[in-house]
């Protein structure tokens, strides 16, 4: 998916949003607006989304002097989301359909990301009004959006699993549900990626360790630098593994925007966070979607 002229006000309200979140003076905030205008001018905004947010990364570490400004809330997000592990698996195991309940969980929990609500969220609060929900009831039938019947085929069939993580805090939410995956499908081979360096608010292996992920699955970076995962910048060892496994949960709807050209082996699993976005998949927004084979992206 191509950056839209529509992609540009949200991507600049970013830069401010991500500017006042770490304290810069207004004179930094509107000098790093305007280097950000200038590097989109200068790269005609030919790439997804997520490559453009690239730029905001490194104009936020060259302010700051931070090689990895997001760490520690990265870290207080996957704390937060920790504190109330156990209060998600008794959602899953009090359900009467625990494989939905727990993607329902898995989406939901993609509210947790500093790179759309980059003001900063209550973490807490958000993940006590997923819990609120009738999650149970979410995605009861299989619809245009919401397609829990076609996933829970491709899971009976499939041998190897690949689930691409987006961000740090939601990977507790990942984690219950390969957990019940797990538990289902015993046999089935489950990797989890992550990203390759530090990006925004996004999963590196030391997330995934830290909230234990690696007791279902094999944990790996996919090298790539970029809030999605961009193949053409994801290393040899990973696409080796991405193109052995025989079905694919992209989380997160920067891995939509960059992965989003139709594959049948490929389940989307997110929050819709942005008009464009919506539009390609038929939601409204902030609806929670799990859909494989979008149309093809403009």
């Amino acid at each position: 998916m191509n950056t839209h002229e529509t992609c540009i006000p949200c991507l600049l309200k970013q830069v401010d949003q991500t500017a006042r979140l770490f304290g810069l003076s207004d004179a930094s905030t509107t000098e790093m607006n305007d280097r950000f205008r200038y590097l989109l001018q200068e790269s005609h905004t030919t790439g997804s989304p997520p490559e453009m947010a690239v730029f905001i990364q490194d104009l936020l570490v060259s302010y700051t002097g931070n090689a990895d400004p997001y760490l520690e809330i990265k870290h207080n997000s996957n704390r937060q989301a920790l504190a109330v592990v156990e209060d998600l698996r008794a959602s899953v195991e009090d359900s009467s359909n625990p494989l939905r309940t727990a993607v329902a969980l898995a989406c939901a929990g993609n509210i947790i990301d500093y790179g759309v609500f980059s003001s900063g969220i209550d973490v807490r609060r958000e993940i006590g009004a997923i819990l609120g929900r009738e999650l149970a009831g979410i995605g009861s039938e299989s619809t245009g959006r919401f397609q829990f019947d076609e996933f829970s085929a491709a899971l009976d069939k499939a041998e190897h699993l690949l689930y691409i993580g987006d961000n740090a805090g939601e990977i507790v939410f990942d984690l219950i549900l390969l957990e019940t995956i797990k538990e289902l499908y015993p046999n089935l081979t489950i990797h989890f990626a992550t990203r390759g360096k530090p990006i925004l608010n996004d999963v590196l292996v030391d997330d995934a360790f830290m909230v234990g992920i690696d007791s279902v699955a094999t944990v790996i970076s996919s090298g790539v630098p970029t809030p999605g995962l961009v193949l053409s910048q994801a290393s040899e060892e990973f696409l080796s593994l991405y193109n052995a496994c025989d079905l694919i949960v992209s989380k997160g709807q920067g891995n939509f925007e960059s992965l989003s050209t139709p594959d049948p082996r490929i389940f989307f699993l997110f929050i819709t966070k942005c008009k464009v976005v919506a539009n390609l998949v038929g939601s409204s927004l902030r609806d929670l979607v799990l859909v494989s084979k979008p149309n093809e992206p403009s």
